[in-house]
């Protein structure tokens, strides 16, 4: 992959003129690409050069000495203008591509380590489609870190401890369920759901059960027998169907380490904090004060003795410095939680560990649902959030009727039907930047045409089928490009195409700088856009630049699958 703006930087510091950084914080690129694909005003340079920019710039034209790939440069009305040779970038970027594969436009290895926190669902709860938003971002996050370099540590954090399981416990017992093993061992965590919401109800007219609630999880907490035998059934139930949902979307992690694994680490943690006059009472709670950063206390301990969000989070992260050693650690998790990861961070930052500043809250907004007639966020406890299978069963059911309308003997067709469903539903949260909350609905996010998963994966199933009727199952770009004439490949549509397909690079760096996926979702659209209107423009199977414009298409099809699997998406070959 090219670099033309440090190269062009750097040929126009070597006249004199500007400074490397200065002139590249000038480049950009114009909107009309008659104006070349870089230019760099020289308006700046009037006062000190005492001349006017439209004579500066046409001296540095005569003056400074293109870099390989570029055409030319041009001087018009103060500003340079430079062109790139599109035979060069062609040779160049489909070189590489062909060199490196799926993996084209990774980075080196970079020795450093991430630890990515997503997901991370209450323990005795189905999945809800909030949860989506988390799982998503991580999970592509996840995936977009390792091809810039990284080490990726992917951790979901369950809720599986505190007073909710105390909730459970009081209703399962109120209900005088079967507390045998055989029944424990069926138990479902749609039957656990159902006593959540229970329990909400009951609260409300009976408001002694929160008491009760928190008692039971007190017993829990200091490792009563029978309470624990409870906890761990809820637990086996949920992580059942937990992981056949992560299993379906094609989502995994390295590590489960929920909230109760932090237990026997806690003590240390609340140890330091006397010992180090951190923790004081305030209102029968012990907390950190954290008047200095302008914060409220934060709550590490409750006044029964029992542990608190906060608590198990610091734990969490000595744990996690300790045992990765990382180098930035993520929390994927929704815009609400920002007050208490300033606690956590600051905390630390108080506890002596100047780590606190490789930690990283990833906010994202919430999903929104049109409910009697106002956009709103589904709540489980209440039993009015959309679990996230039936979200999932629903999207297959549409795209398969499309299936069965356009191609009723596709094979594996319920499967396929169930992959795109499913990307449909990611890119739509993908697409857009991730502290916008995202409106969901069904016709849109469904649709083939406009900024849609259909429409990017309807882009790659069109590659792979020009492929298929070309005799090509699988591209084989290292075998082909001996053939290829580059000089074919310079024409609008091509030359757009291939542009864009070298810039993989600098899309997966930019989206880890800014934590974010949708600036490779935006890429996909892109080369989608740019795939079809080559397609349609450039024919492929029988003209003379056949064989030149076929690897073009495999090219295409190699950087568009593997964009598509950093989002997390699944790149259909055919629907």
């Amino acid at each position: 992959m090219n670099s033309f703006e440090q190269e062009i930087a750097e040929a126009l510091a070597a006249t004199g003129s500007f400074e490397k950084e200065a002139a590249l914080k000038l480049i950009s690129v114009p909107p009309d690409t008659s104006h070349g694909n870089f230019t760099i005003p020289c308006f700046s340079l009037a006062k000190v050069m005492r001349k006017a920019p439209k004579m500066i710039a046409e001296d540095l034209a005569a003056q400074v000495k293109l870099p390989a790939g570029l055409s030319k440069v041009e001087a018009v009305n103060g500003y340079l203008n430079f062109f790139i040779d599109r035979g060069f970038l062609a040779k160049s970027t489909l070189e590489e591509i062909a060199a490196k594969g799926l993996e084209y436009g990774y980075a080196a290895p970079n020795g450093k380590v991430v630890c990515i926190d997503f997901s991370s669902p209450n323990i005795g709860k189905e999945l809800a489609f909030h949860h989506l938003r988390s799982t998503m971002i991580g999970n592509s996050l996840s995936r977009i870190y390792k091809a810039a370099g990284y080490k990726v540590e992917r951790i979901n954090h369950l809720g599986d401890w505190g007073t909710a399981f105390g909730k459970l416990i009081v209703m399962y017992l109120r209900e005088n369920r079967p507390t045998d093993d055989a029944t424990l061992d069926s138990l479902t965590v749609k039957e656990l759901n159902i006593l959540y919401a229970a329990f909400s109800k009951a609260s409300k007219e009976e408001p002694g059960l929160e008491d009760e609630a928190r008692a039971a999880f007190t017993k829990l907490e200091q490792g009563d027998e029978f309470y624990r035998k409870l906890w761990t059934a809820f637990r086996a139930a949920t992580l059942k169907e937990l992981m056949r949902i992560y299993d379906m979307m094609g989502v995994g992690f390295d590590h489960y380490t929920g909230e109760s694994f932090f237990e026997d680490k806690i003590p240390a943690i609340l140890d330091e904090l006397r010992e180090k006059n951190l923790m004081v009472k305030s209102q029968d709670l012990d907390v950190v004060m954290l008047d200095e950063f302008d914060l409220n206390p934060c709550l590490i301990r409750k006044s029964d003795g029992s542990t608190l969000y906060a608590t198990r989070d610091l734990a969490a992260a000595c744990y996690r410095k300790k045992e990765y050693n990382f180098d930035k650690c993520l929390y994927v998790v929704d815009l609400g939680q920002a007050l208490h990861f300033k606690q956590v961070f600051h905390v630390l930052k108080k506890m002596g560990r100047e780590w606190y500043k490789d930690m990283y809250h990833i906010p994202f907004g919430v999903i929104l649902q049109l409910v009697d007639g106002k956009w709103e966020k589904g709540k489980t406890r209440t039993g009015t959030a959309s679990l996230l299978r039936d979200v999932i069963e629903a999207a297959q059911k549409k795209i398969l009727e499309f299936i069965d309308e356009k191609n009723p003997n596709l094979e594996n067709k319920e499967l396929i039907a169930r992959q795109i469903g499913i990307s449909a539903l990611t890119f739509n949260d993908l697409k857009n930047s991730r502290l916008k909350d995202v409106r969901f609905d069904w016709d849109a996010v469904m649709s083939f045409e406009g900024d849609t998963g259909p429409y990017v994966q309807n882009a790659h199933v069109r590659l792979c089928s020009i492929m298929r009727k070309a005799g090509i199952e699988r591209a084989n770009l290292a075998a082909a490009i001996k053939d290829v004439n580059f000089a074919e490949l310079t024409d609008d549509a091509a030359y757009s195409l291939i542009n864009l397909l070298a810039k993989k690079g600098e899309k997966i760096l930019g989206a880890v700088a800014g934590d974010e996926p949708s600036v490779l979702a935006q890429y996909a659209l892109e080369i989608a856009e740019a795939a079809h209107k080559f397609i349609h423009e450039d024919r492929v199977l029988g003209s003379p630049e056949e064989k030149s414009r076929l690897f073009l298409v495999q090219a295409t099809q190699i950087v568009l699958e593997n964009v598509l699997d950093l989002l997390g998406l699944f790149p259909i070959r055919q629907m």
